[in-house]
């Protein structure tokens, strides 16, 4: 017990200095890692310039980041870059998914149900200020058993080539030109394909082209069935990019979508049109 007129103060020596927590270990560009059910490869990042009518706002830039995706799990997964996708710089300041940055970037984001085995990869795009530094990209990949992965993009756009092929990936299903298949109750055929060099008013991007696919879907159900090109078909490369429905594809095709409700027992039949790079291949 301290007697009277003595101090209690603890000795300055005695006192703990708090710690600083430490930085979240972070993955570069390149890196293959596995999250659970699902494995991630950030291929790189680019810096795109926009167009006439897509520009970034005065001081700021659009930074796309280009990610490949892996379902090793046995399940399907649906991947969302608006829900686990977001960019944080130096400063520790978070920037998420830009509408106008993913139109200059070219390239449809990696969205929707990815399944068991499957390949996805995809361009999610983001706007910062020109002077933001130390970028890195963020994934929550607690959906699929893991944790947030922090992934450094490093001083200047990269870009490295896609693995050939990732541990739990497997090749799917396959159909050719005039297979009639079955999903469920519906019959789907692609009755062809064509790439329309389009005219004066449509034309494709500089170093894409168009590709129409003839599809058709019957409803083999006693129920009204409704089709919807944009939320169930979509085009996938040979190295996993897919692109959705593209409207001035569209118009160079020359025709409508099959899309719309179908009575029981009707067919509907029409061509979608979607824009893809010049030299993609294989196609589905």
């Amino acid at each position: 017990a301290a007697l009277a007129g003595e101090s209690t103060a603890v000795p300055t020596a005695a006192i703990a200095e708090p710690t600083a927590a430490p930085a979240p270990a972070a993955f570069a560009v390149g890196d293959v890692i596995d999250l659970g059910d699902l494995t991630l490869v950030v291929l790189g990042w680019s810096i795109p310039p926009g167009g006439d009518f897509n520009q970034p706002e005065a001081g700021k830039q659009f930074v796309a980041v280009d990610l490949l995706l892996v379902n090793t799990g046995t399940s399907a997964d649906s991947v969302s870059s608006l829900l686990q996708m977001e960019l944080k710089d130096s400063s520790n300041q978070v920037y998420t998914v830009d509408l106008m940055a993913a139109g200059a970037a070219g390239a449809d984001s990696p969205e929707g149900e990815i399944g068991p085995g499957e390949r996805l990869r995809g361009t999610v795009a983001f706007q910062t200020p020109v002077e933001a530094t130390g970028l890195q990209f963020v994934f929550d990949a607690s959906l699929f058993g893991g944790n947030r992965v922090f992934v450094d993009l490093g001083a200047a756009p990269v870009a490295v080539e896609p693995p050939a092929e990732l541990a739990g990936e497997a090749a799917a299903e396959t159909f050719a030109v005039g297979d009639v298949i079955e999903i469920g109750d519906l019959a789907l055929t692609v009755h062809g394909v064509s790439s329309p060099p389009g005219d004066d008013f449509t034309q494709p991007d500089a170093g894409r082209r168009f590709v129409v696919v003839d599809v058709s879907v019957e409803n083999r159900t006693a129920d009204t069935q409704t089709i919807s090109s944009l939320l169930q078909m979509e085009l996938k490369d040979a190295t996993g990019q897919t692109y959705g429905p593209d409207l001035m594809a569209q118009v160079a095709a020359g025709g409508s979508s099959p899309d719309g409700e179908m009575a029981p027992g009707e067919t509907r039949r029409g061509p979608v049109g979607f824009q893809v790079p010049a030299d993609a291949t294989g196609k589905a």
